[in-house]
């Protein structure tokens, strides 16, 4: 696993899954999770209730597909790098979803509305875990499925902004893992002359030390 710094302290992580193979089967599944969506209103948004609570105190899922066996992979790399920390927890946290960003006429706003770009672009996976109620993440994790077939100058780039302010980006490639710190703005750019949409998997993970209760029974 290769750590990429943009400064001393915006990094990101970035590995292969060695799963091109299995490109047809990935994006014939991701189809399936976005058109199962009710009421979208992006490009093409979808999770399963399942990825975000079969997962148990270890972080293993139960394995149906080959979208859950990305899933599996991305938790496993997590917390090898939490691990490093050394820090003790005995419960993981996850949710995951399927993500695209159309190559033609995108809906996502930050692409819709030139007045907004630069300015509404960047998310932050903590801020909207917060606002949704939900775990406390501490990394967010995506894998790249399909990427734009044509891309110019920054198209279909990853943009980050580092703590100093300043913008980063990096052009992912088909069967990247990128893992980022949970809390680190950032946003994905559309590619208007690609001829293939963008589809990735995409996920936050977080740990935490939880006591545990002895039954009497």
């Amino acid at each position: 696993m290769e750590k990429i710094y943009f400064d001393e302290t915006t990094y990101i992580w970035k590995t292969k899954l060695n799963k091109v193979t299995d490109k047809i089967k990935l994006l014939q599944e991701a189809k399936v999770v976005i058109e199962s969506a009710k009421n979208n209103t992006t490009d093409g948004y979808g999770y399963m209730m399942e990825w975000n609570s079969n997962i148990n105190f270890n972080g293993n899922i139960k394995i149906k597909r080959k979208l859950d066996e990305i899933i599996q992979l991305s938790i496993d790399k997590c917390k090898k790098i939490y691990e490093e920390k050394n820090i003790t927890y005995n419960k993981s946290n996850m949710d995951s979803w399927v993500n695209m960003v159309r190559s033609n006429n995108p809906v996502q706003v930050q692409f819709k509305y030139e007045e907004l770009r630069g300015v509404d672009k960047y998310h932050i996976h903590t801020d909207i875990n917060k606002g949704n109620e939900k775990f406390a993440p501490h990394y967010t994790w995506v894998y790249y499925i399909q990427m734009p077939d044509i891309m110019e100058e920054e198209d279909g780039v990853l943009y980050f902004r580092g703590k100093n302010k300043k913008e980063y980006w990096i052009r992912p490639e088909e069967d990247d893992l990128i893992i980022m710190e949970a809390d680190m703005p950032h946003a994905p750019n559309n590619a208007p002359s690609s001829t293939v949409d963008r589809i990735v998997i995409a996920g936050n993970i977080g740990f935490e030390n939880i006591k545990k209760t002895n039954s009497l029974i």
